[in-house]
């Protein structure tokens, strides 16, 4: 492990640029990452060998009493830390994350809220947190496991103790060139991109990316956030900003949400994926996106996690669905913290306080004071989690280097035609089974999904006729309703037999899934 500096540099000409010990080179493509979201306020204090698991089974047990002291909690540091983080990698790589992705961890003015708006020392790290020595040790662990990491950095304001000039913007650059030097990240989410002016945001980027290449890490991964429903613009705004990637944020969650849980057309979230158009065509390149899940920076109104209803019949079941979506579809896939764990954070849940929009979906892991389903006292690291087990499954394909891992990470996506009864071959409608292929050369990836969460569905489901003969078979990769022995490992004898219509040149399989099932074959 590197060791660096035990204090904080007084003022920015003293930063040395050097790089700290060894250099973690760039990921070949984005793309190929897996991003989890977390809060290292929320997410661990590496104490939970002292606290009990949260009972599923029996929700009640660990409930709070008072649930106004939990919302007074939502406000403040409950006490995760970067050495939490770090025990928790065994976890975060058996989900199948590739990249973690840390919220802004520099020292904030006010010691009592948790509030990363207010940056007091963009030159140190927040005291609850740990030090600068435990984010360089978690972030060289991630390393030795061939993971990634990235930082939120805030570019466009602070704390009341500080103002902004013109020339704050290339002194700016000089403090996160610094922190890549000292602890070795591999990229930066730009919060709040869409309020700076492009040609800062030019300047930013160029003098961070300029330095990332100087010392070897010639991908450095540079995000950022912009508000816009018209994701062409969005797409623009990436090469006029000089970004990498742009968050999916605008409309895409909640057209994807609708989607799998069958609430919507099919077609309304597919088509952000057409060629028909400019913002499809770079979603379809999968290197320009940031497909983004339950996050609290989505721009959406309402804020709510994915799981916000929890009497849903196989909710967790549903829950892995729609990462299973994000994993198997074009772009780079990142869920928040929680969502393996079915989270259901809700502005309801806190009663429309002062803080509700910003804190409803921040809850803590591992056992905070403001606990998921309004808990305090226990963790919620169960790798045995339904969900947990489900994504893991479909990240585990996914992240192979064989045929099927890259044409799931750079396959050309399709949307399959169906028939059911006997019916002409079409797009399924709501609340049917859906289904698309990711295409790599001679390899194709077959999702479909029962997106009715009553009723059994089955189809004749479209496959590329060219790839599969007359009478050859595909094999099932995953199935969602696989018991959990089965999800660790699959079984390698469920196939299906492949039909060809000669007078219509297609072939199909047939497909018969329940209720929100999602199956992955090939």
């Amino acid at each position: 492990m590197a060791k660096v500096e035990e204090f904080a540099p007084q003022k920015l000409s003293d930063t040395d640029l050097k790089p700290r010990g060894r250099v973690q080179l760039s990921p070949v493509s984005w793309r190929d990452q897996f991003l989890y979201h977390l809060l290292p306020d929320r997410f661990s204090d590496d104490n939970e060998s002292h606290r009990e698991l949260f009972d599923r089974i029996n929700p009640l047990r660990f409930q709070v009493k008072n649930k106004a002291d939990w919302i007074a909690a939502s406000t403040k540091f409950l006490g995760g830390t970067f050495r939490g983080i770090r025990s928790k990698l065994d976890y975060l790589q058996g989900l199948g994350v590739t990249t973690l992705w840390i919220n802004s961890p520099w020292r904030q003015l006010d010691l009592e809220t948790d509030n990363n708006h207010s940056i007091q020392n963009f030159l140190d790290i927040d005291p609850h947190l740990g030090t600068c020595q435990d984010l360089r040790d978690l972030i060289d662990a991630a390393h030795d496991r061939r993971m990634y990491v990235i930082l939120d950095v805030i570019s466009n304001h602070s704390g009341n103790d500080w103002f902004y000039r013109d020339e704050m913007i290339a002194n700016l650059a000089r403090v996160y060139q610094y922190w890549i030097a000292l602890v070795d990240c591999d990229g930066f989410c730009i919060k709040t991109t869409e309020r700076i002016p492009p040609q800062n945001a030019r300047k930013f980027c160029t003098a961070i990316r300029e330095y990332a290449q100087s010392i070897g890490k010639d991908n450095f991964l540079l995000t950022g956030k912009i508000n816009s429903d018209n994701m062409a613009d969005a797409y623009l705004d990436i090469f006029g900003c000089n970004l990498s990637a742009v968050l999916d944020i605008a409309s895409a969650p909640d057209t994807l949400t609708s989607m799998a849980k069958g609430l919507a057309d099919p077609c309304v979230f597919f088509d952000l994926y057409s060629e028909s158009h400019l913002a499809g065509q770079c979603r379809q390149d999968g290197l320009y996106h940031v497909s983004i899940l339950d996050d609290d920076i989505s721009s959406a109104n309402c804020k709510q996690r994915f799981a916000v209803h929890s009497d849903v019949p196989n909710l967790y079941e549903q829950v892995a669905n729609v990462v299973g979506v994000q994993l198997t579809m074009p772009g780079i896939p990142a869920i928040y913290y929680g969502t393996e764990q079915a989270f259901d954070g809700n502005v309801d849940n806190l009663e429309d306080t002062q803080f509700a929009t910003y804190k409803c979906s921040r809850e803590a892991m591992f056992g905070g004071d403001f606990g998921a389903f309004q808990t305090a006292g226990c963790h919620f690291f169960n790798p045995d989690h339904p969900t947990y087990l489900r994504i893991a499954a479909i990240a585990r394909l996914r992240n192979q280097h064989d045929k099927i891992g890259k044409a799931l990470r750079r396959g050309h996506h399709i949307l399959r035609e169906t028939s059911f009864c006997n019916y002409p071959f079409s797009i399924p409608q709501q609340g049917e089974l859906v289904a698309w292929s990711q295409i790599l050369f001679d390899t194709e990836v077959l999702m479909v999904l029962n997106t009715h969460a009553l009723e059994n569905r089955g189809a004749e489901v479209t496959v590329d006729a060219a790839m599969h003969p007359p009478d050859s078979t595909m094999t099932y990769l995953y199935k969602s309703d696989w018991s959990d022995k089965q999800l660790r490992y699959p079984p390698d004898r469920q196939t299906v037999t492949v039909q060809h219509y000669h007078d219509r040149g297609r072939a199909s399989v047939r497909i018969d899934l329940p209720p929100s099932c999602m199956a992955i074959l090939v």
